[in-house]
């Protein structure tokens, strides 16, 4: 099987990226209301991917009799937990840094499952570039709020 990255995981992977890029950009350059909107939305947006995600790695090893489902059904309940929890913390920084760091963390491990068969292929591929994208729009709403 090619690990080539397909249109549709393109599209499908970096386009839901993009609204946290623009929450990214939107909380250095729009007027403080807008911001705090924008902040808003990207940890909404941003643990919606993620809870997203923590169901494509469980559905995956549902559906492959090779994946791991010990490795798929950890991938999953982190994925979860750590979207789940962004949402319930009282604070936005700390909303904002735990979803960075779960990004950085799916960009790892789903990198890691798509080499060991535990992903589609090119996983290997989309996913360190995908979610670090999003990572960095979170990690710019963050550092709006800490500077």
């Amino acid at each position: 099987m090619s690990n080539g990255i397909p249109l549709d995981g393109k599209i499908l992977g970096f386009g839901p990226m993009l609204p946290l890029v623009a929450a990214g950009i939107g909380a250095w350059t729009l007027p403080i209301d807008w911001k705090l909107t924008a902040l808003t939305c990207a940890i909404v947006w941003g643990a919606l991917i993620l809870a997203f995600v923590a169901g494509v790695r469980r559905g995956y090893g549902f559906g492959n009799p090779n994946a791991s489902k010990p490795t798929e059904i950890a991938a999953a309940l982190s994925y979860f937990s750590i979207a789940g929890l962004s949402l319930i913390v009282q604070n936005v920084s700390t909303a904002l840094a735990i979803l960075t760091a779960g990004y950085a963390f799916v960009a790892l491990l789903d990198r890691r499952a798509g080499r060991r068969g535990n992903a589609p292929a090119y996983f290997a591929k989309l996913r360190g570039p995908q979610f670090l994208l999003g990572a960095a729009g979170l990690a710019a709403c963050w550092a709006w709020l800490m500077h």
